[in-house]
């Protein structure tokens, strides 16, 4: 089997009571039947406490109560749980102990990672020299799961690598690498809808013409289809479309002239996209063997790295925060996210850049 994750994925420490927003709200958290064992033998106050807070979702499934404000009611006012506070974090539910890694499994191969739902994971991705992955081999080549084609994942594993050299290290600008995963990216999603797993010739692309950038009505675009995807938080359809309609006022000069202050005043803006592209690659690429969308997920990491860098001209020095919030809203939410790779994937690479 094969084992990967990010290189800097052994720096992560939940920062708790300091988090500057916490993970203990928004979310219903699923307790499994082990967590319910144990907190039932919780010892007093404390489980008196948590029995009082369960509750039973739309599914049957019992999870934390969130209180008006959208916060887990075990969360104490120093920024922890009462459960790891006054119990340990041995306690911790399986999600709560796990957050924010995350592992994809495809039978030959473990993938690990940190979720940018975090703050501090974003502030790590952020500041990364470059994106790289740490892999290690135990000399035995286990098969994909049953229903893992391994064909498709055998294309998939081809394509990403070439990709992620291609945005991590390429020689082109950061829009121009975009713009050739999006158009090569194309060309695959067609092999694959034929049948055909052939990566060759599509993986190392030669330079792209050159582009100026985003365009800006399809970042006005991309801002109103991200308003209208259910919210985890109600403010945050509001800034969308506020974003969108400051761009849409601007003159092409003032435009022009407000990425001008934003890159000046950001030197390390590209690299921060280029390692954004990279961890959204590697997230989501893989997971095209359950659909077949290929295509829609190359340009979903467009559309992120789009959004976020018009959202960042608006809010420079907040792109951690800016993260943070857009990985809640679309990467955590499944309907959220499968609807965009769909309507995405119907957008061609000229309609981004």
């Amino acid at each position: 089997m094969i084992e990967r994750r990010p290189d800097y994925y052994t720096q992560f420490h939940c920062l708790g009571g300091a988090c500057p927003d916490t993970c203990c709200r928004d979310w219903a958290v699923v307790l499994d039947e082990d967590a319910l064992a144990d907190y039932a033998a919780a010892p007093a106050p404390l489980g008196e406490r948590i029995a009082r807070n369960l509750a039973t979702d739309g599914d049957g499934d019992v999870c934390f109560r969130l209180d008006e404000a959208g916060l887990c009611a075990l969360l104490t006012p120093g920024g922890l749980c009462a459960i790891q506070k006054d119990w340990g974090e041995a306690h911790l539910c399986a999600h709560c102990a796990a957050y924010p890694r995350f592992t994809e499994e495809y039978g030959c191969l473990t993938e690990t990672a940190l979720a940018v739902s975090c703050p501090e994971a974003a502030r790590l991705l952020l500041e990364a020299p470059r994106f790289s992955l740490v892999e290690t081999y135990d000399g035995v080549d286990d098969p994909p799961f049953d229903g893992v084609d391994p064909g498709l994942l055998s294309m998939l594993e081809v394509s990403r690598a070439a990709y992620l050299a291609l945005l991590s290290c390429g020689p082109n600008p950061f829009w121009e690498k975009l713009r050739v995963l999006l158009s090569c990216t194309q060309v695959l999603q067609a092999r694959i809808d034929a049948g055909n797993y052939s990566a060759l010739d599509v993986c190392a692309p030669a330079r792209a013409p050159s582009v100026p950038g985003p365009r800006r009505p399809a970042a006005v675009r991309l801002l109103e289809l991200l308003s209208g995807l259910d919210p985890l938080r109600p403010d945050w359809p509001g800034l969308l479309r506020e974003r969108a309609r400051q761009l849409s006022a601007l003159s092409p000069a003032d435009y022009a002239a407000l990425r001008t202050r934003y890159e000046q005043a950001n030197p390390r803006w590209e690299r921060q996209l280029t390692n954004l592209a990279c961890y959204l690659v590697f997230r989501h690429w893989h997971k095209a063997v359950n659909d077949d969308a290929l295509y829609g997920r190359a340009a979903l990491v467009c559309a992120a790295c789009t959004a976020l860098y018009h959202l960042s001209l608006f809010q420079p020095g907040e792109e951690a925060a800016l993260w943070t919030r857009f990985s809640r809203e679309v990467e955590h939410d499944g309907d959220s996210l499968s609807g965009l790779i769909r309507a995405l994937g119907r957008w061609a690479p000229s309609d981004f850049i």
